[in-house]
């Protein structure tokens, strides 16, 4: 016989208490990009997350209110870089911690394209080109839920992991 589970009251969870928990979740690093008639955008993300092997499906998570969501949701295509180690200083340009424009954040590094147009960086861990499937509004965020059409996957390297507010080598 199964034993009754009795729920408690709880009160709601505040918002900085949850990012400070959440801090403690170490994930890889990844710079999302898109390209196309919306034009060039990309992110930092860490919200990424394989969904199904058959059909091969990605999600990452973004800021409803980000320019670069309109974009990836007008382009209709995305593709994840999972960055490795070197590429930390990458991490914190997408991320809007250098003070360089939107636009400057792709000079200076090499990118290429796989079957989407969507911009590829050469040295990532491994790169999931997407096309878009859908855009899932969830609270603050969007999910975008892609279909892969292609991946490239580079040689083993150490992976750039973000946790407790830093980053972590694995």
């Amino acid at each position: 016989m199964a034993e009754k589970i009795t729920q408690t009251a709880t009160l709601p969870v505040e918002p900085a208490r949850f990012r400070e928990a959440m801090s403690r979740v170490g994930a890889a690093v990844h710079i999302v990009t898109t390209d196309g008639a919306a034009g060039l955008a990309g992110v930092t993300a860490s919200a990424v997350t394989s969904i199904t092997l058959e059909p091969p499906m990605m999600l990452f998570c973004i800021n409803k209110n980000s320019r670069s969501a309109a974009k990836v949701i007008e382009n209709g295509v995305f593709c994840i870089n999972t960055l490795a180690r070197a590429d930390q200083r990458l991490s914190d340009i997408f991320a809007g911690r250098t003070g360089l424009k939107p636009e400057e954040r792709f000079a200076g590094t090499l990118w290429t394209a796989l079957s989407t147009g969507a911009p590829v960086l050469a040295s990532a861990l491994v790169a999931f080109d997407c096309r878009l499937v859908e855009a899932k509004p969830v609270g603050t965020h969007l999910m975008m839920i892609g279909a892969v059409e292609a991946i490239e996957i580079a040689p083993k390297a150490e992976a750039l992991m973000y946790a407790h507010r830093e980053y972590w080598r694995l």
